[in-house]
């Protein structure tokens, strides 16, 4: 949930012999998820160090671009556009309805901090209101 406060890097990793990855995103209690995309290990969970607070490309995976920092909070996420600009999650055109991000280590207030145009600048209902999810199959 964005609203979970602590570290999901553990509880977010698939066992090492699965095949494909979900991660996505929406609203906490529907069976609908606004957002994802599909990976495999390698290409969603390949952790490298991004520069912090200026504009920067993700890793071209599929139709899509993902990233993984190794940084403080080691944020996570996916967008249909390559530039990424992470503080603590991806900070960049906050109105692109393509980006889904969020913290996996260390952040007290949350771990969900966008998926879409929803976000949690500005938007203070929105960590109560959304989650992200993970599944795998094997």
């Amino acid at each position: 949930m964005a609203n979970f406060s602590g570290s999901i890097k553990h509880d977010i990793q698939p066992p090492k012999d699965a095949k494909e990855i979900f991660m996505g995103g929406g609203h906490i209690g529907s069976d609908v998820v606004k957002m994802g995309v599909f990976g495999t290990i390698d290409e969603l969970f390949d952790q490298r160090a991004y520069p912090r607070n200026q504009d920067t490309s993700a890793k071209r995976v599929r139709k899509y671009y993902a990233y993984y920092d190794s940084g403080k909070d080691e944020p996570i996420g996916f967008s249909k556009i390559p530039t990424i600009n992470l503080h603590d999650a991806d900070r960049s055109s906050l109105t692109n309805k393509t980006k889904l991000s969020a913290v996996t280590s260390g952040y007290r207030t949350g771990t969900l901090y966008r998926c879409g145009a929803s976000n949690a600048s500005g938007q203070s209902r929105f960590m109560l209101t959304h989650q992200i999810v993970f599944y795998y199959r094997l």
